[in-house]
């Protein structure tokens, strides 16, 4: 497992047009397995689908064989009455690069709950 603590970006990389498209912003504390952020759902139909809920959960190593590890991420927003809550379930490569995201969206509205699944990337952020 990676010592400290980091942020990354990771984006939806498998969402068809007019399909689900996920973006997580994270700081990932894995000393004490630990990840925090802000999770968005997008998706460009009429009218379009804008989510953006703040999250928080967990990060477990996942070692199958010797030299083979995947980091799993669990999130979920924290606030349920509000109508609209996220869980995700995130499984990156060891060096955090890559991943799947399973996702489920409570909604409040016609479109109920939304179940995908969608390859992720990070992606570096803007320099200063």
């Amino acid at each position: 497992m990676s010592v400290g603590t980091f942020i990354v970006t990771y984006e939806g990389t498998s969402a068809p047009a007019g399909g689900y498209a996920l973006n997580l912003n994270l700081v990932v504390d894995v000393a004490h397995a630990k990840a925090a952020g802000l999770a968005g759902v997008f998706q460009a139909t009429n009218p379009p689908l804008d989510v953006k809920l703040p999250v928080n959960g967990s990060v477990t190593d996942m070692t199958v064989m010797p030299k083979n590890t995947h980091h799993l991420v669990v999130l979920q927003s924290s606030d349920k009455l509000m109508g609209r809550h996220i869980e995700v379930r995130l499984v990156t490569t060891d060096d955090w690069q890559t991943g799947t995201a399973n996702v489920t969206l409570f909604t409040d509205t016609e479109r109920g709950v939304i179940h995908f699944t969608t390859d992720v990337k990070a992606v570096k952020g803007e320099q200063a």
